[in-house]
């Protein structure tokens, strides 16, 4: 908000750097040019994360040109800052100075007023570690975490002090969402745990904040929305290739067992029972769902009523080693499921275990087959692939005990 002085509208400096940049004095835009990337521009946003501090020039120096060529950063840095002085001063800010060097020391400060989310939001996050009360540690929270809109400059992601910085940020925004989460659950406040979380998600999508989302669904009697949600994060993760920590996938499951729906006729349970559509070959489900199916299956096949074989399926690199490049593995993987469509049974079963490993339950297949079922994937597969790579079929369980 402006500040009013004698009934006329103060303006300030304002700079948002988080989920993007933008500068603007009142209604004027800072445009930076078409340069929004250039090192006299990227200097200002590194004095805007912390406007009237100082920083040392050997500081500024190695975070713009650590990873480039240049034969004296001193005076390449003397070069940006007399570029910044020159931008500023045909900008739309009032005449005046705005850049001091003292004792190799460089700030931005001036007449008129500074501000930063990312400077507002880590003085948040400060007073948050100190703060002994544990109502105004919730509250700056809250405040901090409504400043985070997003990662630190995306648009220069590539830069390595970018990458530093947003670590930064990105850790402190964690910490304290995940302490306003754990307040409000006690105090019971699942409505805001939901917006919060459905706000966070939305930044860093299938990254542990949607069972946040979902276990809050659960506790408002939202079971609909809560199983929806439930199924469609746990159907990205498993063909996008994103992967919960060990306890986000505990937490995960212990969600999935909350789900309820509100009580309904026979003939609506049997419809909400139905596959919705009956695809070709094997049947694809989220890993916590395929390990139900084989822990049942191991039951079952002790009255020896049912027999199966478990697989492991490795994709493999052009060298014939496990691949391990994620977007490899996430663009062979789509060829593979083709596979497993195009020569498994319809009562078959697969699921993404990790990047390149995919976990297959052959339904009714004894062991001296899996051999040929395993060549006749590599085969289908690698034919899919022109002749490049191949996956690894191995025989992990022949239906007896492990």
């Amino acid at each position: 908000m402006e500040k009013e002085k004698q009934g006329v509208t103060e303006k300030k400096l304002s700079v948002k750097m988080f989920g993007g940049f933008t500068a603007s004095y009142g209604e004027e835009v800072l445009t930076f040019g078409r340069q929004r990337d250039s090192k006299f521009g990227q200097l200002f946003q590194i004095l805007m994360t912390r406007p009237g501090q100082g920083f040392s020039k050997n500081e500024i120096a190695e975070s713009l040109y650590k990873w480039e060529e240049v034969e004296d950063s001193n005076a390449t840095l003397n070069n940006t800052i007399f570029r910044l002085r020159k931008y500023l001063a045909a900008s739309p800010l009032p005449p005046g100075d705005y850049l001091f060097l003292r004792m190799g020391v460089l700030y931005i400060a001036g007449e008129i007023e500074m501000e930063s989310d990312v400077w507002s939001f880590e003085t948040m996050a400060r007073a948050f570690e100190t703060e002994q009360d544990k109502r105004k540690k919730v509250e700056l929270c809250e405040k901090a975490c409504e400043l985070y809109q997003g990662e630190f400059l995306p648009q220069l992601s590539n830069e390595q002090w970018v990458i530093e910085k947003s670590k930064y940020y990105h850790k402190l925004y964690i910490f304290m969402m995940e302490y306003l989460f754990d307040y409000l659950k006690g105090e019971g406040d699942y409505q805001s745990i939901e917006r919060l979380a459905a706000c966070a998600s939305e930044i860093y999508p299938y990254e542990g904040w949607e069972t946040w989302r979902i276990d809050s669904l659960v506790a408002l009697n939202h079971y609909q929305e809560a199983e929806a949600l439930y199924q469609q994060t746990a159907a990205h993760l498993q063909e996008s290739g994103g992967f919960l920590s060990k306890k986000q996938q505990v937490q995960f499951r212990k969600i999935g067992r909350k789900l309820r729906r509100p009580e309904e006729t026979e003939e609506n349970i049997g419809k909400y029972l139905v596959e919705a559509a009956q695809g070709l070959g094997a049947y694809s489900c989220t890993l916590p769902g395929f390990s139900d199916c084989y822990h049942m299956l191991k039951r079952v096949i002790k009255r020896g009523a049912v027999q199966f074989s478990l697989m492991l399926c490795t994709i493999l690199d052009g060298n014939g080693h496990p691949a391990e490049n994620r977007g490899y593995c996430d663009k062979q993987g789509e060829k593979l499921r083709e596979s497993f469509r195009a020569h498994l049974r319809q009562g078959d079963i697969y699921a993404r275990y990790s990047e390149n490993q995919y976990l297959l339950l052959c339904v009714g297949a004894e062991k001296e087959h899996i051999g040929e079922i395993g060549a006749r994937i590599d085969m289908d597969f690698r034919k899919r692939c022109g002749g490049r790579g191949g996956v690894s079929c191995r025989l992990l369980d022949d239906g007896g005990m492990w």
